[in-house]
């Protein structure tokens, strides 16, 4: 079943279909509490139908094992809803979010909608930006298209507009291009480049991927990690490759979610120096993706032990959830409080937090160069009194930050070095190695 604009077409039947879920699992209580939630969530995004259609068409292509089975009708069976039960009484604190009153609730429907306002920029930026579906306009005129936007949002936009070039390019031309951000051929901005390679491997995975599933061949998938790998090498700037090898974790684990420990395996036969890039692409799809999208019943923040624990790389997946986490809600601190609050205090995964916090401020500081949301972010204060929770933020938030604008990011720009913050690695310890002439 395909969703479509006439599916969903107003608030009412979105309640209606939060309300089924919850009054399933949870009693009239949380049904109660969460059409209020619903309403707030969904009245306020603007165009309701839009955004629903385009979220409906995202679960669909999505992993269908997630929260948003809600639109099909699978999902009322007897079994999956014993299922879901246990699953979303599991995250505890995610339910009491919702039935708590003030700050609590407000602050769960402002992390929705922060992250709808973000997936529904991302897939309809052809229509916001005025793209063209079949003509390819140079893309420093689609650059400054971008940075016509606010600067919280430019940033998501120059990486669509990566997606989005490269995609069409190859299907114009009818062949995946070469050397398509090289200097002589992109002549932008350098402060785009890191998105703009984000968006190219986005593309080639995108396209890649479609083409393989579980039962192929392992030959096949070893062929498409492999051309994926070549086409990144052979159309990336020097310093700017990392970026474009991170989409391969972010877009199987999206979409294509049987597909990761697959992809894995023939990376690592391949090219196993990018590993820790791929699996820092998964951490960032867990934040996106459909079974912790809503984030008043589940979260991938919950699910750290139970997803991310023994991956080969686990702290690459958690600093790529908590990069997601940081730049979606820069501009309201006080959600990033209560993650911090809830899921890492006493956690194994705080070096993998911090770290994702400080690689996102390098990568913002080079896309929005000195925006002002990000010292505002950072030098928030929790005002709760809680001597722990301030000593987490100083430890994982303000000093990460800090360092990531005063040491990191000029280091990183100087030696052609900035896609290293897309994978988990002691940011200290390398711009030493570069400043001392190593690698």
């Amino acid at each position: 079943m395909r969703i479509g604009a006439e599916a969903v077409r107003d608030a009412s039947q979105a309640e209606h279909l939060f309300a089924r879920l919850c009054e399933a699992v949870g009693g009239r209580a949380l049904t109660n509490s969460l059409n209020v939630t619903a309403q707030e969530m969904v009245l306020n995004l603007g165009n309701t139908s839009q955004t629903l259609f385009y979220f409906g068409d995202y679960a669909q292509q999505g992993a269908l094992d997630g929260l948003f089975d809600l639109f099909y009708p699978q999902t009322w069976t007897p079994a999956n809803l014993a299922r879901m039960a246990s699953e979303v009484f599991h995250e505890s604190f995610q339910i009491s979010r919702v039935l708590l009153p003030g700050d609590t609730q407000r602050l769960a429907v402002m992390e929705f909608r922060n992250k709808l306002e973000i997936f529904t920029q991302v897939r309809n930026l052809s229509n916001i930006l005025h793209l063209p579906p079949n003509e390819l306009l140079p893309l420093p005129e689609l650059v400054a298209k971008a940075y016509t936007l606010s600067p919280y949002l430019a940033l998501w936009a120059v990486e669509g507009l990566g997606e989005y070039y490269t995609t069409l390019y190859t299907r114009l031309s009818g062949h995946f291009p070469q050397r398509l951000l090289w200097e002589e051929n992109a002549p932008v901005p350098t402060k785009s480049l890191l998105m703009l390679h984000a968006g190219l491997g986005l593309s080639f995975a995108y396209n890649l991927l479609s083409t393989v599933s579980p039962s192929s061949p392992r030959h096949e998938i070893a062929n498409v990690v492999r051309t994926f790998v070549t086409l990144c090498r052979e159309n990336s700037r020097q310093g700017y490759l990392g970026a474009a090898i991170e989409s391969l974790g972010l877009v199987s684990r999206v979409f294509y979610s049987t597909m990761p420990n697959l992809v894995h395996d023939e990376l690592e036969a391949i090219a196993p120096e990018y590993l820790g890039f791929f699996w820092h692409g998964y951490g960032r799809a867990l934040y996106f993706g459909p079974a912790y999208f809503l984030p008043v019943l589940r979260s991938a923040w919950g699910a750290l032990d139970r997803e991310i624990s023994g991956l080969r790389d686990e702290m690459s997946a958690a600093a790529g959830l908590a990069w997601a986490l940081t730049l979606v809600n820069m501009r309201q601190p006080e959600i990033e409080e209560g993650v911090l609050k809830t899921y890492m205090s006493g956690s194994r995964f705080q070096e993998g937090f911090a770290n994702g916090v400080a690689s996102c401020i390098v990568m913002r500081q080079d896309t929005t160069p000195d925006e002002p949301l990000v010292s505002a972010f950072y030098r928030h204060r929790p005002s709760s009194g809680d001597n722990q929770l301030t000593e987490l933020w100083r430890r994982c938030i303000y000093e990460p930050a800090l360092n990531a604008l005063s040491s990191y990011h000029p280091v990183l720009e100087q030696h052609h070095a900035l896609d290293q913050v897309f994978r988990f690695q002691s940011l200290g310890p390398l711009v030493a190695r570069l400043q001392a002439g190593g690698q």
